[in-house]
């Protein structure tokens, strides 16, 4: 509830519930009332009727009345000061930093004002370091914290340090991670707590009761973290993710982030044709039939800058977006263009051109790729070229994308059948509920027409399918207008101001990714026709990948994006590499990088063998974060069992078939190449990265044999994966035999934990004798070969680059 809220004042907000009550036993009644009774305060002023309070809550009075006048004198801006200072360049405090009353907002700090070229880069790098750690922040929750919570109410320094240890863990969760109310009150100490009691002097304390007085400490537990902890980072810092620290959040001041918004905004502008709408216009949005579309403009730090993100989801004049009808009408029709697109795709696949929409779509061109080749005997020289184009996003034309568009739905002469259907199936013994969207051709209006049809394409098996409704003739020219009056009035707030997008499309939709694909698969089918003759072109959104034995074509393809200004407009490429041999003069030095002739080459985070083919995961993007920030798993009442769950399906998305191949990659996946390093990253590093996010600090020594289990679970459903990846081949035998045995797999995923456990010999002390003693079973039943294979796998300098990971 803290993420993504900008503003640049850094005080409380007047509405705040603390800033609303004056420091006297009425106040106090009222905030007693609004924790523990759920009593919602009106507003100044209003007569209210009074309610009775039990004798519990009467005595309580006191305390929180000490709490609310200690709330009115903390000097919440010179804390800010202390603990996380301004640097000397920071900008200088704007009109809206005005101090409220009693609130202790922050006017009496003037840093320095900026220089003139803060609009540069280097200005915004600048500004992006200057965030505050976790530690600054936690250390001001602190002090906050001890001016404003009486002892009484603590009850002893220890309830004291348990709440300080969850505000600490709050701020290390990552975006999508939780703190449960059980880990709020877990090792709290009722009994010293003496403003929980009904009646004082009471020394036998029944079970209703003590259960009782739990609730009540939890409620006031929950509002001090929920409430006043979440007040304090929502008014003095911005809270938001980066594109290079996974889900790990970053805390910067209000002042800080203003001033890089506008940078941002200034940018954005300059890249992106907006046209700012006056008052009227505005209105006449506003009370457009059908509602227009309105986005709020974000941004998400990178290492080099801003990246701007549009939050699609509001409609024009809705005062609720999620509950309002217009909203849910125009997200419906969205959704149902999104899946018309979809089956055109599938239609007519080559309206993308080389477009891939994932790992499988990678998979299946690879190997279409690579099969052929090896067959025809020794493979020629290949020449692989990539190319990245910049603002493919905002520089897409909107006049060719809606000719490109009227091409895919065609819609003077397209008619569509339209089902939403509920599907309720079973998955390792847990029910999973779906909502779908199936289109067809007009025909027979029948569901049992469209079950066949799911089970002829393998998709639906033990499931329940529930019809919700259904649109016999969704015309292609309804959708068509619908297109067009989501590209060309398009609604954009920035900083309070209203602007109409004029070129390109937003980043944020469900419909950016698949419609910047049919663009480029357009200009592809125009530009490069015969490109792919002995090659393969792909192309995942905006990122080009070209491999082909000829060199006029590479030479081609490296001078094409002087040509892509006219289709699809004023997109330009940077980061050209070459991985084969080719004379200095058809290099450009400004944006061309030539390789070594047999290195991996990288793409998308995959690196391709330029000699063998073989594709392996780039785990660079892992130096210097931690998995945690990555990998999250919902606790619940198991957190052992979620554990476990968490680990198996990161496994099977790790364990894909592009890496796993043997006919693609057979020397790495057959000799353990590049299973080993799967292993240790994703297995190792993950089953790490979960056991640390275990509630309740529960040791592993408590219960080894469980997580004993989970990784022989982890190695078994890896090798099983394995040969689903490749059906009919014949990896192992009787005797550790064959080209890939389980056993094989099984030493090298132990192996792989041992070097990643001993790192942490501390909390894995009872893990560890017995996971070498299984490695040194296992080694004593594989031949002399396969150790040897294995041995290599698994090098040490394999995983020189795993060792910068943080945890």
């Amino acid at each position: 509830r803290f993420l993504y809220c900008s503003g640049g004042g850094e005080q409380l907000r007047r509405s705040f519930l603390l800033c609303s009550l004056p420091p006297s036993l009425a106040g106090a009644r009222t905030l007693v009332e609004t924790i523990f009774l759920d009593s919602k305060p009106g507003p100044p002023g209003a007569p209210r009727r009074p309610r009775r309070l039990p004798a519990r809550y009467w005595q309580m009075r006191p305390l929180f009345r000490k709490l609310l006048g200690n709330h009115a004198r903390c000097p919440y801006g010179a804390l800010l000061r202390a603990h996380c200072p301004l640097p000397a360049s920071a900008p200088p405090a704007g009109p809206d930093h005005q101090k409220c009353p009693g609130v202790g907002g922050c006017p009496s700090e003037r840093p320095a004002a900026a220089p003139e070229g803060e609009a540069n880069s280097g200005r915004l790098v600048q500004l992006l370091r200057q965030h505050s750690s976790p530690w600054q922040v936690y250390g001001l929750l602190r002090a906050c914290l001890r001016r404003l919570v009486p002892a009484g109410l603590w009850g002893s320094r220890h309830n004291e340090r348990r709440f300080l240890r969850n505000v600490k863990k709050l701020l290390s969760l990552g975006k999508h991670g939780r703190l449960s109310q059980q880990e709020l009150t877990w090792k709290m100490k009722v009994q010293d707590c003496a403003w929980l009691r009904a009646s004082p002097g009471a020394r036998c304390v029944p079970a209703a009761e003590h259960r009782q007085r739990e609730a009540v400490l939890g409620r006031f537990l929950h509002w001090l973290m929920g409430a006043y902890v979440v007040e304090l980072l929502r008014s003095f810092f911005y809270v938001t993710e980066t594109t290079f620290q996974k889900n790990r959040l970053f805390f910067f001041r209000k002042r800080i982030w203003s001033q890089l918004q506008r940078l941002g905004v200034r940018q954005h502008l300059d890249r992106v044709r907006l046209r700012e709408l006056s008052e009227a216009e505005v209105r006449q949005h506003q009370e457009a039939r059908p509602a227009l579309l309105t986005s709020r403009l974000r941004f998400v730090p990178k290492p080099g800058g801003l990246r701007p993100i549009v939050n699609v989801g509001c409609v024009e004049g809705a005062p609720a977006p999620p509950r309002d009808k217009k909203v849910q009408h125009l997200s419906s029709r969205v959704k149902t263009l999104f899946a018309v697109l979809n089956y055109e795709r599938a239609r007519r696949p080559g309206l993308l051109g080389a477009s891939v929409l994932g790992m499988d779509d990678i998979h299946r061109a690879w190997r279409a790729f690579v099969l052929p080749l090896r067959a025809r005997g020794p493979a020629p020289p290949l020449y692989f070229v990539k190319v990245d184009v910049v603002g493919a996003y905002d520089a897409l034309p909107q006049d060719k994308l809606a000719e490109v568009i009227a091409n895919v739905l065609q819609p003077q002469e397209n008619t569509y059948c339209v089902r939403h259907c509920a599907m309720v199936r079973t998955a390792r013994g847990r029910m999973r509920k779906s909502f779908k969207r199936h289109v067809r051709p007009t025909g027979p209006p029948y569901l049992r027409q469209l079950v066949e049809h799911l089970q002829a394409m393998g998709s639906l098996r033990d499931a329940v399918v529930i019809e919700q409704s259904c649109s016999l003739n969704e015309p292609g020219s309804s959708l068509f207008n619908l297109f067009l009056h989501l590209v060309r009035s398009h609604v954009i707030r920035i900083g309070g101001r209203s602007y109409i997008q004029c070129q390109g499309i937003p980043q944020g939709s469900i419909l950016s990714t698949l419609l910047c694909s049919f663009c480029y698969g357009d200009m592809e089918n125009k530009l490069f026709p015969g490109v792919q003759q002995d090659g393969v072109l792909l192309r995942l959104v905006d990122d080009f990948l070209l491999v082909t034995p000829h060199l006029t074509r590479a030479r081609d393809f490296l001078r094409a994006p002087r040509a892509w200004r006219t289709v699809p407009a004023s997109t330009h490429a940077s980061g050209l590499v070459l991985g084969a041999p080719l004379p200095p003069a058809t290099l450009a030095p400004d944006h061309e990088q030539q390789l070594p002739a047999h290195c991996l080459f990288p793409w998308c985070g995959l690196l391709l063998d330029t000699r063998t083919l073989e594709v392996h995961g780039d785990h660079s993007s892992y130096a210097r974060t931690s998995i945690r920030a990555s990998l999250t798993f919902t606790q619940g009442f198991k957190p052992g069992r979620n554990m476990r769950r968490k680990l198996l399906a990161v496994l099977q998305l790790k364990c894909h078939g592009l890496f796993l191949d043997l006919q693609v990659g057979g020397g790495a996946v057959g000799h353990g190449g590049s299973w080993h390093p799967m292993c240790y990253r994703s297995w190792g590093g993950g089953f790490h990265a979960c056991v640390l996010q275990l509630p309740f600090s529960q040791p592993v020594r408590s219960s080894p044999a469980f997580f004993l289990r989970v990784i022989a679970d982890t190695a078994s459903r890896g090798y099983a994966l394995l040969k689903a990846r490749n059906a009919g081949a014949s990896l192992g035998a009787r005797g550790a035999c064959g080209l890939f045995p389980s056993e094989a797999a099984q030493w090298l995923c132990l192996h792989a934990f041992l070097l990643k456990l001993a790192r942490h010999r501390v909390t894995y002390s009872r893990l560890l004798g017995a996971l070498r003693t299984a490695r040194a079973r296992l080694h004593r039943q594989l031949p002399g070969p396969t150790r040897a294979a294995l041995e290599a796998a698994a090098d040490p300098t394999l995983t020189a680059d795993f060792k910068t990971i943080l945890d």
